[in-house]
């Protein structure tokens, strides 16, 4: 992608991003609703991981593939599991209280994403990869900032500031990925991407495709939306 087209997408990253952030400080999306992006979201991240992704760097990793996808699904994990906020059962729990540690981890999380960005930018999937972000994105910014809202201890000033920040955090690791890879073997960027697709699989799988599951009535609208974010990724394969 050439960098006058990179730039103004970066641009579009933070405003969606950032727009997710806005919404719950005026009104609180309905469960269902909710439920429905994130479906769709997972959909989505799974056909760019298998329909693009990997068989754009599987040529170039060959059998040593598995082992960025691999580490890069167990940092994500690792992240989760001692340092980053995640929903829990609503009969436990109304909100987690979000420290420094979690919005470390969260921060270090939306880099992450950046950096596959910029990886995607010099391997030619710019489009799937910022498509991929961008969905993701929207609704990991609405549970966040609908989070601090119930939560009650911060005013909407500072949520929006945190959001501010938050929706910087892709760019800001777009633009570190691209300077930082480029001129350097194509080895080194595939290697770059493989760890983003291990850290879309984790989200999609670990974090995302369970919300399908939730909603046992009329369940199906989840599938649906999950079928449809998977066949946007199929229908752009020969697209893009």
């Amino acid at each position: 992608m050439e960098k006058v087209a990179f730039y103004p997408f970066l641009l579009f990253v933070f405003a969606i991003t950032m727009i997710g952030g806005w919404i719950p400080t005026f009104k609180l999306w309905p469960q269902v609703v909710f439920r429905l992006v994130i479906s769709f979201c997972a959909g989505v991240l799974l056909g760019a991981v298998f329909f693009h992704v990997l068989p754009e760097i599987g040529p170039v990793l060959g059998a040593q593939l598995g082992y960025s996808v691999m580490f890069g699904f167990f940092l994500i994990f690792v992240l989760e599991k001692f340092i980053m906020v995640h929903p829990c059962e609503e009969e436990k729990c109304d909100y987690h209280k979000i420290g420094v540690a979690a919005y470390v981890g969260i921060g270090f999380h939306s880099i992450l994403d950046g950096v596959a960005i910029g990886a995607g930018a010099l391997m030619d999937l710019s489009l799937v990869i910022i498509l991929a972000v961008t969905i993701h994105k929207f609704p990991a910014a609405l549970a966040l900032s609908s989070l601090l809202v119930k939560g009650g201890e911060y005013s909407r000033r500072k949520i929006l500031l945190s959001m501010f920040i938050f929706s910087l955090a892709t760019p800001f690791g777009a633009l570190i990925a691209v300077f930082a890879l480029q001129g350097l073997d194509e080895y080194v960027v595939a290697t770059a991407l493989g760890v983003s697709a291990g850290t879309f699989l984790f989200i999609s799988i670990g974090d995302l495709l369970p919300t399908v599951y939730e909603e046992h009535e009329k369940g199906y609208k989840n599938l649906v939306a999950l079928g449809l974010g998977t066949l946007v990724m199929v229908l752009s394969h020969n697209a893009i």
